[in-house]
């Protein structure tokens, strides 16, 4: 037995190009397929058959660990293989129609044990999109009567959907979810590393924030060019500064940086993932050489420093840039 794919496809725009509130991208997403995208098989699973399929198909039909027997129902009568699976610990129930692997990731587990699935930025970080640091699990109920048990995060989505058959939202729909809790700029960041990563394509977000929460699809209007969020915050708090601000600026003999606010200041966002190490801090050094030779101001920042002490970093380059030092001598 072959998987399937489950996620829809959709183009968000008419004919003409312009922006379509049709149909819902998420909802087939994220939720129930179409009856008639999936041909539900009758043929009985073998025991080993089945947990073959789940864990070869990991990503597709078992996120985090956890499947639902609605989606296996869709490649054949999984009853007896269910029954089997459970008495010999292949698989555990979590709530009626929910299973994981003795491996499953245990925010999966705890959002759909409580009667949802995860989603918004718990979803978003399961996907390694960027989100701000959170030890909150978010959640969505599977049906709208259902309340999630205390201590966790609970997140609409602000359209009805099908029942979902993945215990972990897409993309997408976590965007979407997200929307009702981040801020703008954190909302921006999050969809700037979902477009940059290639997890997500443009046009789906288009119609997928249409019906988010806070009617959040001009967020799409503010996105660039980014490969880190502290480098989407920056980008963005200096642009509300109204600054001229470039991402993703190739120099000459040094290659991309990070952003170049005017003509000649620099900013580089270090994060611990891509700047630790001998050989990356001899080649950020290499780089900051070479476009002080080329007359170039250099700043570097972390990430604790524009989360945390972002009105110290905003003073440091007002002050460049009210002295003119951003703008190449005339």
């Amino acid at each position: 037995m072959q998987a399937v794919d489950i996620l829809g496809d959709s183009t968000g725009r008419d004919g003409a190009g312009r922006l379509s509130t049709g149909p819902d991208p998420c909802r087939s997403g994220g939720s129930s397929p179409p009856d008639s995208a999936v041909v539900a098989a009758t043929t009985p699973w073998r025991a080993d058959a089945l947990l073959s399929f789940v864990t070869g198909n990991r990503d597709a039909v078992a996120p985090g660990g956890v499947v639902s027997a609605r989606l296996l129902r869709r490649h054949g009568d999984p009853h007896d293989a269910l029954d089997d699976l459970l008495g010999n610990g292949g698989l555990r129930r979590l709530r009626r129609g929910w299973y994981c692997l003795p491996d499953a990731d245990e925010e999966v587990v705890l959002a759909v044990s409580s009667g949802g699935v995860l989603t918004c930025v718990s979803a978003l970080r399961f996907h390694s999109v960027w989100v701000p640091r959170s030890d909150a699990v978010h959640a969505r109920p599977a049906r709208e009567s259902v309340a999630l048990q205390a201590g966790l995060e609970q997140c609409r989505v602000s359209r009805r959907l099908p029942a979902p058959v993945l215990a972990v939202d897409p993309v997408a729909l976590a965007l979407r979810a997200a929307s009702g809790c981040l801020s703008r700029e954190y909302l921006v960041a999050a969809v700037d590393s979902a477009l940059d990563s290639g997890l997500v394509r443009r046009r789906d977000l288009d119609r997928s924030l249409w019906w988010s929460p806070g009617r959040a699809h001009d967020v799409l209007a503010h996105t660039d060019w980014a490969q880190s969020g502290t480098e989407s915050l920056v980008r963005e708090r200096l642009r509300g500064q109204r600054l001229r601000v470039r991402t993703q600026v190739t120099i000459d003999g040094v290659g991309r940086v990070d952003l170049l606010v005017g003509d000649r200041l620099v900013i580089e966002t270090d994060s611990a993932a891509h700047h630790s190490g001998v050989d990356a801090y001899r080649e950020d050094r290499r780089r900051d050489l070479q476009l002080t030779a080329l007359g170039y101001r250099v700043l570097r920042v972390s990430w604790e420093q524009v989360i945390n002490e972002w009105p110290a970093v905003l003073r440091a380059i007002r002050r460049i840039v009210d002295a003119g030092d951003h703008r190449w001598a005339v």
